[in-house]
């Protein structure tokens, strides 16, 4: 795979131009640098008309950075530069003659997605050719999402069609990063932000910390992949239609429902929290812009109603109030979780994530499915989730749905029983109500069972030998015992050390134990022989948060 030569794309905007960055491009700048490249970089490999020759193709990539301020942004400590002119280096690569350059391109786009980008140094775009006997057949792009979310990667691939056939394009996008940041920074932006981090904490202090209970003391691999399962109806289509109609809500939160309840009845749950990707493009002026908007919308339901149809009814209103509050500084939305975790002893895990896509998706030409349900294993891909639901299509014609589900929490034979059941859910209810206590067996869902020494605490499933695990290493080989009082709080007495201490090392230890919680007392004792020093003097009591910065929030 050698490099057959390198040519330039040649871009001109305004003079070079430095401000703030915007919440999008700081919150993704953090990733970028901290998270596997695979997560943090987009990949597409375009197909090239007959007849396309590289001094095509450069020009059509020099005018898409000269469009998009993002695409020649480099960010430096909260400031960004949006470069004035240059150009930049497209990698051209030879195929062997008849292999149609597939596999080249696979292998091309790869490396470049998997090289982390330098925030500083680099364009925010990397972009190669695959020739075979010098004719150029595919183009590769690899984008950070500092430079685009999915709707602006969309736009910026559907420009390219155009300009790589020679049509014609309407003007960018009049909102580019450097003025997007100086309205972030205006009296009304700020209370809008100030208004999501009271949503979530509110929020966050009163949902489970996990939907997925599951007793494994391991920090989650970062560069794990989860298989991948297909799931579509052309039935559901049709019944999904009916059940909007009925309760007002969209097809979006019909299914965002379905997935809560599902999820929620299976795990014992009370309370259902999903993380729901939000495009916050409301506005039109930001409708086609080209940069990271897309931010978490936190959506919590109680489940303690009769029948799906109200639960969808919550769900509707939780993903109102959530995608109102879905832009926010990433930086004091890390500070609200980490002093509401510290708080409650808890480790948020946003471990189930749903996605909209239907509106962006460009649906391949394929065959209706012949069955009611059709499922299908993916090829596996990285996502940092227990589960999460991507919706391509939500038509009458057919729903189409991606599922990633990782193997800890259910097996492949659980997880396209789970599939498969929430279309069978959305059948079902598409001529009828569908009472909350039947959903299970309807979807055809096993619950998952809690033995002895489950308990649930403060919204969370608990294992007690999951906790005892926890506080027995966070107080390193020091006497312990863990208790669970008839008041349902978790207290530890301990030889020596202070309240304090201890509650921090069982913070620091609780990524990635879901089923895991640091007590909510502690009680020191001086140290004695064997088992007397339980009986021995108290030196030190209390919860342990004396460490923690409270105070209202504006």
């Amino acid at each position: 795979m050698d490099t057959v030569i390198t040519i330039a794309a040649e871009y001109t905007g305004q003079p070079t131009r430095y401000g703030p960055v915007t919440m999008g491009q700081a919150n993704m700048a953090r990733c970028v640098l901290r998270d596997p490249p695979l997560h943090m970089n987009f990949r597409v490999v375009k197909r090239l008309p007959a007849g396309t020759t590289l001094d095509a193709v450069a020009a059509s990539v020099g005018r898409l950075l000269s469009r998009h301020e993002g695409l020649r942004a480099t960010i430096h400590s909260g400031t960004q530069c949006v470069s004035g002119s240059g150009a930049l280096p497209i990698e051209v690569h030879d195929a062997e003659p008849g292999e149609g350059g597939s596999g080249l391109a696979e292998e091309v786009g790869l490396r470049m997605q998997g090289t982390r980008f330098d925030v500083e140094a680099e364009l925010p775009i990397r972009v190669a050719v695959i020739t075979e006997r010098n004719v150029p057949r595919l183009a590769v792009f690899v984008l950070p999402h500092t430079s685009v979310d999915a709707i602006g990667l969309a736009t910026v691939m559907r420009e390219w069609e155009r300009l790589i056939r020679g049509g014609t394009v309407l003007s960018p996008c009049p909102t580019q990063p450097l003025e997007l940041a100086e309205a972030e920074g205006g009296p009304l932006s700020q209370r809008r932000t100030a208004a999501a981090l009271r949503h979530w904490e509110s929020q966050l202090r009163r949902v489970p910390q996990s939907m997925f209970a599951i007793d494994i003391d391991e920090v989650p691999d970062a560069d794990a992949i989860c298989p991948r399962l297909r799931v579509r109806s052309a039935v559901a289509g049709e019944a999904l239609g009916a059940v909007a109609s009925r309760t007002g809500a969209s097809r979006s939160a019909v299914v965002l429902a379905a997935l809560g309840v599902l999820i929620g009845l299976r795990n014992a749950q009370r309370t259902c929290v999903i993380a729901s990707l939000a495009s916050n493009r409301v506005r039109p002026e930001l409708r086609d812009y080209v940069g990271p908007l897309a931010q978490d919308a936190l959506m919590a339901a109680d489940l303690d109603v009769s029948t799906f149809d109200e639960a969808i009814r919550r769900f509707r209103t939780a993903s109102l109030t959530g995608y109102q509050h879905s832009r926010f500084d990433s930086t004091a939305l890390w500070e609200v979780i980490e002093t509401v975790n510290a708080e409650r002893g808890v480790n948020f895990a946003r471990d189930c994530v749903f996605n909209d896509m239907s509106g962006v998706t460009v649906s391949a030409h394929e065959p209706a499915p012949s069955a009611e349900i059709e499922c299908d294993w993916l090829p596996a891909a990285s996502l940092p989730a227990h589960l999460a639901l991507w919706a391509n299509r939500l038509e009458d014609e057919e729903v189409d749905l991606t599922f990633w589900i990782d193997p800890r929490v259910m097996t492949r034979t659980e997880a396209e029983a789970f599939g498969t059941g929430l279309v069978k859910l959305l059948i079902r209810a598409g001529d009828r109500i569908v009472h909350l206590p039947d959903v299970l067996a309807i979807a055809g869902v096993a619950p998952v069972a809690y033995g002895p020494g489950w308990v649930h605490i403060d919204s969370c499933w608990v294992n007690l030998d999951a906790v005892e695990r926890l506080v027995g290493e966070a107080v390193g080989g020091r006497p312990h015992r863990v208790i669970h009082d008839a008041n349902g709080r978790l207290t530890c007495h301990v030889s020596s050390g202070t309240p304090e201490e201890i509650h921090a090392a069982c913070l620091a230890l609780l990524q990635g134990r879901t089923s895991a919680m640091a007590p909510q007392h502690y009680v020191v004792h001086a140290p004695g022989p064997g088992d007397t020093w339980l009986r021995g003097p108290v030196i030190a009591e209390g919860d342990g948060r004396d460490f923690i910065l409270r105070g209202p929030r504006a």
